[in-house]
Formats: structure tokens, sequence, C-alpha cells
């Protein structure tokens, strides 16, 4: 594609009764399509953009960002100038797997760019973790999820516990010794072909196995339910990389993610 200067268009914001009309452009997103289907399923909080031209952009609660349909440079430079480049109410991150949009932004100002590696699962535990004898695991629920600490926990993607508790799942370890909450694995996004993991282990009880227990039973109840788990993570994060590989997930692509410095 040949990128010119281009006139200032507008991307509009639909209503969320308008959602649906775009799940096939939700679908169409390859770089881990579980958190634009959610938005336009209506199951996770999130915005959508179309122009005149057909190109949608997802953007997630939690600050997750995918562009489909007929991406145009006009789309990609209003992009940039009103949600890269510019201050927003939550964070953007855009997570492609496109050149076409990577190369696009490419040397621009305020941006940096990271690599997300994505992996989906193999349907088989080969050699399934066992639980540390220490702690006890719960079912996250409206009793409990307010023990709940850390970063990426369900506040992370879900804008209300209630809608999560509704629309989303999650188990959590606890201390057996001072019933201390230890860590978390959750429905990170949800739609009704995946689901993707969401895991935090609490500073002091890391080295226990947890997160890997926790993920392998995120991983027996999606399956159970006749969906896909799907993982991503940073490059950079090891750990997570070795609690996916753990459980039986294979990476299968890395996408690049673009954010304001």
């Amino acid at each position: 594609m040949d990128y010119k200067p281009v006139k200032y268009i507008v991307l509009r914001k639909i209503d969320r009764s308008e959602y649906t009309e775009y799940l096939k452009y939700a679908r169409g997103c390859t770089a881990n399509r579980v958190y634009p289907v959610s938005i336009a399923t209506g199951t996770q909080d999130g915005d959508i953009y179309v122009d005149d031209k057909g190109c949608v952009l997802f953007w997630h609660y939690c600050g997750f960002a995918y562009i489909s349909g007929d991406v145009s440079a006009d789309a990609l430079e209003e992009v940039y100038r009103n949600f890269l480049a510019s201050d927003t109410e939550r964070r953007f991150l855009l997570i492609t797997d496109s050149e076409v949009v990577s190369d696009y932004y490419s040397g621009r100002d305020f941006l940096r760019f990271d690599k997300r590696i994505e992996y989906t699962h193999s349907g088989i535990i080969d050699n399934p973790p066992i639980l540390d004898d220490g702690f006890i695991v719960e079912h996250i629920t409206a009793d409990n999820i307010g023990d709940v600490q850390g970063r990426i926990t369900p506040s992370f993607s879900w804008n209300e516990s209630d809608i999560f508790l509704r629309n989303g799942f999650g188990f959590m370890a606890r201390s057996k010794e001072d019933g201390s909450f230890a860590a978390v694995a959750f429905s990170s996004a949800v739609s009704p072909e995946e689901v993707d993991i969401g895991v935090e282990t609490a500073e002091t009880y890391r080295h226990h196995g947890l997160a890997s227990y926790l993920a392998y039973e995120m991983c027996e109840e999606i399956i159970r339910q006749g969906r896909r788990p799907v993982w991503a993570h940073a490059e950079t994060n090891t750990g997570s990389q070795k609690t996916a590989l753990s459980v039986g997930f294979k990476p299968i692509g890395i996408n690049t993610v673009i954010q304001k410095k």
C-alpha cells in the first residue's frame, strides 16, 4: 500500500445497540480475536468505532484495541491522531499481526513497539500439575471476589464484578495457614468459542506452582464448556511462558503491540 498524505476523517463511535452488526468484523481479527468478539457480543465492555469505508476499531475495557475490515491509510492516521498519540480515557494498546499496520506506524513519535506471543491449547495436558498441600482452591464467587488482589485480576478486564460473575468465571487459591489470598486465574476475555486466561500470584506465594495449577483448572473448565482456552503474554514474560507450556498451550504466532511511550 502506498501511503500518501491523507485528509482527516472521522471514526464514528457506534451505539451499543449496533454492536452485533460488527460481530463478523470481530471474528475477522486474526490477532487474539476473543477480545473484540467479547465486545461485539456484549459480554464485556468496550467501544466500537467505524468509518464509512468498512474499517472497524474495537477498544476493549482493559485497553486492548484491534483493527479489522478494510483498513485504509485514512483510518490508520485517525487512530494515530485520536488514540495512539493522544491522551485517552483509558490506556490504548493496538494489537495487530498486520505488517501493513505496523509499518504505517514505524518511526512515529511517541510510540513504543513490543511483541506479544499468542497461544492455543492442544486439548491435552500430559502431566497435570499438583496443588501444593499448603493451599486450598475456591471458585470465585460474590462472597470472595473482594479478596482477590493484584494487577491481573478480574477488574483488569471486567468493568464490574457483577458482570464478571455473570459472564465469566475463575479460581483462587488461599493459604491454609491463615486463609490469605495467594493466587488467581480467571477468564480475562470470553467469547462463545474461546476464553483467554489471566493469572496473578501474590509475591509472597510465588514458586509454589499455583499459577500452573490454577491455569490447569481453568483449561479443564473451558474445555468442559466446549470452548478453547487461549493465552497470550509479552515476549519478555518468561514466567507466563513457562506456565502456558506447563498446561498444554502451544505458541501460534507473535503479534505487535503498539502503544504510547
